[in-house]
């Protein structure tokens, strides 16, 4: 394909992105938060305030930020043991913001303090944003990269400055709205342009089938023997996503490869508090076996925000109390309604239904900005039996105690460590490791009993864990619970899932990366059988 015929198909997809009506909600709106609060750090610094260091605090800690949680870390602690040439160094950075000042500020932060280019560029082009967050946009090597050679655009020259790379960067986010304008879409700053290079880094999730297929044809991960279907999340689908609701515990134990006594356990802790939150890594099966048990506890095996005795609904950065509870939305008339929200709507179905259970899922709950979602809910959840009046229908309200909570949270990014005492008093918290019940050895059973011969796949997944070392950041078992697993889908999903997750996991070593092929795996794990290895597997 000609770099001009790709431009074209890049951006053809660039415009069915921008059409999304969840766009701005999910792919620029939080960014725009974090950047208010870099701004309020950068003023109040370049005004003499040492409350600067507390705002940068908050947007270095957002959940969805680009930062590594290691790179912060290791930022604070420069900062800390010699302040002198920090402030220095973010002075130069921030007044004003030139290619001198990236240079001087990189210059100034030990390579060993801040380790790789990568990890060195998405603390700097954060703090950038504090000056226009629609002028300097979000870096991370890899998609920039990725997009780079997906329209043929140059790569930075290797001795470049750091200073250099970025500028790089910001050139070719230019050169996207350029080829955007030149076919009729107008991209509105470099924030856009920077969205959407990095949604072409992802699995297109915006689209529908066909749009998703040809997506994924154009980025060169699939073949048209390849379903895009068998892309799909691997928990999302193999065992009991279209099966009935379970008739018992035991057989819903059975189902999900999972102790019938850990079920117990979340049963008894629902039934203590009303709800509870799954915590772990990515890729544990949280959601799916979350939303497994709501359709159980309930006894409703549809999933209908409108009907049934269960509901899910996903927090982010943009997401408010008027989303969740109760808000004023506009109508077709050109007016404003107060309307309920996911939570309200749930609780007066279970107040009409004292006889029966509702079960209410809240997805990703973390990335929510959980107290003012809440709001005075917080009470209710401790206090069920009471009532309080909303904010803006100013009615009494309740939380009845047959409707239960259940939320999962990624501890991936250490956003754990940002809830607060309160929410961590009103909710159970069930750990959710490879490592630990219910999770260690999940994937060995699945392999056992749907794939036998295949049992090698958890030996290299157990094997690349333990020189990850870090089981908030562990491999889970659901990238391989798929049907169609084979050899070939292994090294694929190895290959476009596994290792673009362990190459974010190494910022600073990416000479690592190599330790964690199929191959190299193989040596250091002890095979159980090898039925089914992809070539490469040893």
């Amino acid at each position: 394909m000609e770099f001009s015929e790709r431009w074209d198909q890049f951006i053809h997809f660039a415009r069915k992105m921008l059409a999304h009506p969840e766009w701005d909600a999910t792919e620029r709106d939080y960014k725009l938060v974090i950047a208010e609060h870099v701004a309020q750090a950068r003023e109040a610094f370049l005004a003499g305030s040492g409350e600067w260091q507390a705002h940068l605090r908050r947007a270095l800690s957002a959940s969805a930020n680009p930062v590594n949680w290691r790179v912060s870390s290791a930022f604070w602690t420069w900062l800390a043991a010699d302040p002198e040439r920090g402030n220095r160094a973010i002075r130069s950075l921030w007044k004003p913001a030139t290619h001198e000042g990236v240079d001087q500020f990189l210059a100034s932060i030990p390579k060993d303090t801040i380790k790789g280019q990568s990890a060195r560029l998405s603390l700097t082009s954060l703090l950038l944003t504090g000056t226009n967050p629609t002028d300097f946009p979000y870096y991370r090597s890899t998609p920039f990269d990725n997009a780079y050679k997906l329209v043929g655009y140059p790569m930075p020259p290797a001795d470049a400055s750091e200073a250099t790379i970025y500028q790089h960067a910001i050139e070719f986010t230019d050169r996207i709205i350029d080829e955007a304008r030149q076919r009729g879409l107008t991209l509105r700053d470099r924030l856009d342009a920077q969205g959407v290079l990095w949604f072409m880094n992802g699995d297109g999730w915006f689209f529908g089938s066909e749009d998703k297929a040809a997506f994924l044809a154009f980025r060169g991960i699939t073949s048209p023997a390849a379903s895009p279907a068998a892309l799909a999340p691997a928990m999302s689908d193999p065992i009991v996503h279209h099966a009935p609701a379970a008739r018992s515990l035991d057989d819903l134990a059975d189902r999900l490869l999972l102790d019938l006594e850990y079920l117990r356990n979340v049963q008894r802790l629902l039934e203590d508090k009303r709800q509870v939150i799954f915590y772990g890594p990515p890729g544990t099966g949280k959601t799916f076996v979350t939303r497994e048990l709501a359709r159980f506890f309930a006894g409703d095996p549809t999933w209908d925000d409108e009907a049934g005795s269960h509901r899910l609904v996903q927090f982010h950065p943009s997401y408010a109390y008027e989303d969740f509870v109760e808000g004023y939305r506009p109508t077709q008339e050109g007016t404003f309604a107060l309307r309920s929200g996911p939570l309200k709507r749930i609780a007066e179905a279970a107040a009409n239904e004292p006889g029966s259970t509702h079960v209410l899922v809240i997805d990703e709950i973390n990335r929510g900005n959980v107290a003012k979602v809440f709001g005075e809910l917080y009470f209710l959840l401790e206090y069920r039996d009471e009532a309080i009046e909303l904010q803006y229908s100013e009615t009494p309200f309740r939380l009845p105690g047959n409707l239960w909570i259940i939320a999962t949270m990624n501890t991936a990014d250490r956003s754990i460590a940002l809830i607060d005492v309160a929410l961590r008093r009103r909710f159970h918290f069930v750990p959710f490791f490879p490592d630990q019940p219910p999770v260690a050895g999940l994937l060995r059973r699945w392999l056992a009993r749907h794939k036998p011969g295949m049992e090698w796949v958890a030996d290299r997944v157990d094997a690349a864990n333990a020189l990850l070392g870090d089981r908030h950041a562990a491999i889970g078992p659901s990238h391989f619970m798929r049907e169609n697993l084979d050899g070939e889908w292994v090294a694929r999903i190895w290959e476009f899932s596994i290792l673009p997750y362990v190459a974010e996991h190494l910022f600073g070593e990416e000479e690592r990366l190599d330790e964690f092929a199929l191959d190299a795996l193989g040596r250091r794990a002890t095979p159980t059988d090898d039925t089914d290895a992809p070539a490469d597997a040893s």
